[in-house]
């Protein structure tokens, strides 16, 4: 089965970058995303700090330092714009990073669930494959989501439960308790979900034995972030970043902006986004179950079903507040892809054995998955910083950017306050902040074919969506 396994890893790797490294490479981003590295660029070049991050001169909900998440993410990504410069593309090098450290973690957590049955070991694509034809999986990645480095954290910590569920529990619970607050240190909330992981892991095994060490290990992992945020809070610079978060926002957050009309709907969401690796994994179940393959053992079904609930307790808890969007629970996805390979996995195991015994098709695969490969690699040459989406918008910004210089203030149109890729495009490629209060200054960006608000003129700049004007002789002196 080596060399099956083999062409089957090659396709998985393949199926893997045509998915992740066009979509990567192109210029346009969502909204949210453009925010993140914004504040993140913005850090790096001294404009906002760790705990004083900024978005823009103006900023954001009525708040100069940018408190819609804690820090962590941001400072992360300050370091590759310090690092690497100020390119378009380092931004999408380090979402690539971020599904490559993901991947990483995913195949040691298959690796170590399956340490009674080492013949599936080999298997560690299996769940990859799951998990990246999830849609909401390589959209993430494509948009800077701050889900992408919230996986790493939350995944390792899983990692490290199942490494503590059979030794060294103590060290694996101090481990994993670090990577829960990492993950927590990046999107709030929704990163504790894998302090329930020992007891969930447990309850799928009812192994009496290992209740006591499953409950020790929550507690630890439970100690260390309250720990972490304590002594986080005795330091004012942290605190001052903190406090306006908790207050501000998350418990804001719960009674206000909804996104959705009923609590089930992440739920819902959820479903539609498995129907593929649920398909395909029926499929291969199905198919070694025809065979008369071996079932899964017990072991294997108990930790299979461990995997899935320690997924929904990533999800299930957004059901609290209305703001819901179904990219929520991509951190959740790498368990429940675990979960679905883990029980699928004979049948897969089957299939190699009948491939191995078809030396053509295997090979067919192995060059199917190689071709993949260069297919995605030659379509990302080819759309390297061609935009993905804006493409009109991202022209007029790159127009503007020529003609206002770096670092200015400008009048917006309160119609357009709200598009916010428009100011993460000024922001983010020539630090041009925008001001929609009716302040006077030295330019104004409206609607094409609007007419100048009052004090400005028309700059004869040509622009595709917007208009630039700039202020008549009158307010020459205003900045």
């Amino acid at each position: 089965m080596a060399q099956s396994t083999r062409a089957f890893n090659w396709l998985v790797i393949g199926i893997c970058a045509a998915l992740l490294l066009p979509g990567l490479v192109r210029e346009g981003m969502f909204m949210d995303g453009m925010l993140y590295t914004v504040v993140a660029h913005n850090q790096a070049n001294g404009f906002g700090t760790f705990w004083a991050p900024r978005f823009s001169q103006v900023g954001v909900a009525g708040m100069a330092i940018f408190h819609e998440h804690p820090p962590l993410a941001f400072g992360l990504q300050a370091w590759w714009f310090r690092v690497l410069g100020d390119g378009f593309w380092v931004e999408r090098l380090y979402c690539l990073a971020t599904a490559l450290i993901t991947m990483f973690v995913m195949v040691r957590l298959w690796r170590e669930c399956l340490h009674e049955h080492l013949s599936l070991r080999p298997l560690g694509g299996w769940p990859l494959l799951l998990w990246i034809i999830v849609p909401q999986v390589f959209w993430c990645f494509h948009n800077n989501m701050l889900e992408n480095t919230m996986a790493v954290f939350v995944t390792a910590a899983v990692l490290q439960v199942v490494l503590g569920m059979s030794a060294a529990w103590a060290k694996r619970a101090i481990i994993a308790g670090g990577f829960v607050f990492l993950a927590s240190f990046t999107k709030g909330v929704p990163g504790l979900f894998p302090l329930a992981a020992p007891v969930l892991l447990w309850s799928a095994s009812r192994n009496v034995h290992s209740f006591r060490r499953a409950l020790l290990i929550s507690l630890v992992m439970g100690t260390v972030v309250a720990a972490s945020y304590l002594l986080l809070w005795q330091w004012p610079d942290a605190r001052g970043n903190l406090e306006p978060y908790v207050h501000g926002r998350l418990l804001h957050r719960i009674d206000a902006q909804h996104t959705v009309e009923h609590r089930w709907r992440i739920l819902a969401d959820l479903l539609a986004s498995q129907v593929g690796p649920l398909v395909l994994a029926a499929v291969v179940f199905l198919l070694g179950r025809r065979a008369r393959t071996e079932r899964p053992p017990d072991t294997l079904k108990a930790t299979a079903i461990g995997m899935f609930l320690i997924g929904l307790s990533g999800v299930a808890p957004m059901m609290l507040t209305l703001v819901q969007k179904s990219f929520y629970s991509v951190p959740a996805f790498p368990m429940i892809a675990t979960g679905l390979g883990l029980l699928s996995a004979h049948g897969l195991c089957h299939l190699l054995d009948r491939l191995g015994e078809r030396q053509v098709l295997t090979q067919l695969v192995r060059y199917t998955g190689i071709t993949a490969f260069g297919v995605a690699l030659v379509l990302s040459v080819l759309l390297f910083a061609k935009p993905a989406r804006d493409a009109d918008l991202l022209a007029d910004v790159a127009t503007i950017g020529a003609s206002v210089p770096a670092g200015s203030l400008v009048d917006l149109h309160p119609d357009l306050w709200n598009e916010w890729n428009l100011q993460g495009y000024l922001m983010r490629y020539h630090a041009i902040s925008v001001d929609d209060r009716g302040n006077s200054h030295a330019w104004s960006i409206g609607r094409k074919k609007a007419l100048p608000p009052p004090g400005y003129v028309d700059s004869g700049v040509l622009l595709r969506e917007l208009a630039l004007y700039r202020a008549d002789a009158a307010s020459r002196g205003m900045k």
